[in-house]
């Protein structure tokens, strides 16, 4: 399959068109775990794609390990791919997964997401975009894979650990509410280039 290069500014993906195609929006990750990520922190990625998220992680932070999944076997070989090309393959274990289907382990320090979050009723406004559609549009408005990343994501963390998660700026109250029935509580949320929350960070410390 016909697969292009696209770079950013520490690294490079490759990427064909059955898989989501990584934007801009991914450097922010790094920003919003920078005044928080430790030394040895543990990190699962939900839903990896072409592994842009956990590279982009694993380019900016030493001494880290990550469990990167998806569900797509052609995602996970792009992306196993980029980790290579990338030199940061030491450090990301992918793993086949519907969400944490397969997750052995069981605490992590970062649960770190870009899942599906537009809704498929306002699909007329995103004509433009040709990315696989289970990976732009989720049930509920846009909120239902985010809610169950909230749900079961707390069992796989450690005590005063964090969910990071790229949502749609319209989402930031709703999902600030939501979260408090996992007793989760949101920290902060990143803005990007235009200057709308993007991506926010949750944590579950008392």
């Amino acid at each position: 399959m016909k697969s292009n290069i696209i770079e950013f500014e520490k690294f490079k993906l490759k990427t064909t068109k059955d898989v989501f195609f990584p934007r801009d929006d991914i450097e922010i990750f790094p920003r919003a775990l920078k005044n928080i990520i430790k030394i040895d922190s543990k990190i699962l990625e939900l839903g990896t794609g072409t592994g842009a998220i956990s590279i982009a992680i694993a380019k900016n932070f030493n001494n880290i390990k990550i469990v990167a999944t998806d569900i797509n076997s052609s995602a996970l070989r792009i992306a196993k791919e980029n980790a290579i090309i990338n030199k940061v393959d030491k450090i990301i274990d992918f793993k086949k997964s519907n969400w944490f289907s397969k997750i052995e382990e069981n605490k992590f320090d970062f649960i770190v997401s870009n899942p599906p979050y537009l809704s498929k009723k306002n699909s007329k406004y995103y004509t433009e975009l040709t990315d696989p559609e289970n990976s732009l549009y989720a049930k509920n408005n846009g909120l239902d894979d985010i809610y169950k990343i909230f749900e079961l994501g707390v069992n796989y963390l450690n005590k005063n650990s964090y969910i990071v998660i790229e949502h749609s700026h319209n989402q930031t109250l709703t999902l600030k509410d939501h979260s408090k029935k996992y007793n989760l509580r949101l920290l902060k949320s990143e803005k990007d280039i235009l200057g709308f929350n993007r991506v926010s960070i949750f944590s579950n410390s008392v």
